[in-house]
C-alpha cells in the first residue's frame, strides 16, 4: 500500500497537496493573530532563536473528555505507520531530518481517521525528548506529546482535543499517566487548543540560539501542578 493510501483516497485532493499552500498559511496565521510567532520563526531562517515556550502537563487527570462535531461512528482510533508519518511531513514542509531521528527513538504515531481517511495525528514520545536543545528525560510513566495537526479539510470539528484524550486513554492503559507537551509562548493557536484539554503549565523556559551553534534554554519559572 502506498505510503499516502493512509491519509486519503486517490481521487481525493488537500489544501496541504496545494502548490500554495505556504501562502495559504501565511493568510491563515494573520488571521489567527501569530504575526510575531510567524516573525519569531524567520529569524530561524537567518539562525537567531528568540523562543520562550512553557512545558505543560496535561492527561486524564485534568481533561474532560471532547466531543465531535460530526458522527462519531464514522471515526476510529488507530496507529499510523512510520513510513507514513514521514511521508505527512514532507507533505506539511516540516523538517524530516528531526523526524528521522525521532523515527528512530522510541514513540508511537496515532490518527483519527474517517472512514478509510487520516484527518489528525500526533506523536508520543517515551523515555526522553528535546526542544531547541532542551533534552528532558521522561520517568516510567511519562510520555510526551508532539505533532498534533488536523487536516485543514477537517478543521472546526473539534477533532484535535478528542484525538488528544483517546491518546490520554491509549498512555493510561500502558501505564503513562503523566503527559507532557511543549506550547511556544507566542503560538495562540496552541494555547488554545491546550486550555480546550485544561492543560497546566509545569514550567516556563526561553531559548536563545545562535547560528545554530550556540544554544542556551533558561528555565524562568516552575508552576505547582496537579501530578497525574
Amino acid at each position: 500500500m502506498a505510503a499516502m493510501d493512509d491519509r486519503k483516497k486517490k481521487d481525493d485532493t488537500t489544501k496541504e497537496d496545494s502548490r500554495y499552500y505556504k501562502l495559504y498559511l501565511i493568510r491563515d496565521r494573520i488571521r489567527h493573530g501569530l504575526i510575531l510567532f510567524s516573525f519569531l520563526n524567520l529569524l530561524l531562517r537567518f539562525g537567531i532563536s528568540i523562543n520562550p515556550y512553557w512545558i505543560d502537563e496535561e492527561g486524564l487527570h485534568l481533561a474532560k473528555e471532547p466531543d465531535i462535531r460530526d458522527d462519531k461512528k464514522r471515526y476510529r482510533i488507530g496507529p499510523v505507520d512510520k513510513a507514513v508519518v514521514l511521508e505527512l511531513y514532507k507533505n506539511l514542509r516540516w523538517n524530516t531530518a528531526e523526524l528521522k531521528e525521532r523515527l528512530a527513538s522510541d514513540y508511537q504515531s496515532v490518527g483519527l481517521f474517517r472512514e478509510d481517511v487520516l484527518t489528525a495525528f500526533m506523536l508520543m514520545r517515551y523515555q526522553s525528548f528535546a526542544f531547541r536543545g532542551n533534552r528532558i528525560a521522561l520517568a516510567e510513566n511519562e510520555a510526551y506529546l508532539e505533532n498534533m495537526y488536523t487536516y485543514e479539510d477537517y478543521r472546526g470539528r473539534s477533532l484535535a482535543p478528542y484525538l488528544r484524550y483517546q491518546g490520554y486513554k491509549l498512555l493510561k492503559s500502558d501505564g503513562k499517566t503523566r503527559c507532557l507537551s511543549i506550547t511556544q509562548y507566542f503560538n495562540k493557536s496552541s494555547q488554545k487548543f491546550k486550555a480546550k484539554l485544561n492543560a497546566e503549565h509545569s514550567e516556563l523556559w526561553l531559548h536563545i540560539g545562535l547560528f545554530n551553534k550556540i544554544t542556551w534554554n533558561f528555565c524562568l519559572k516552575k508552576y505547582n501542578t496537579a501530578q497525574g
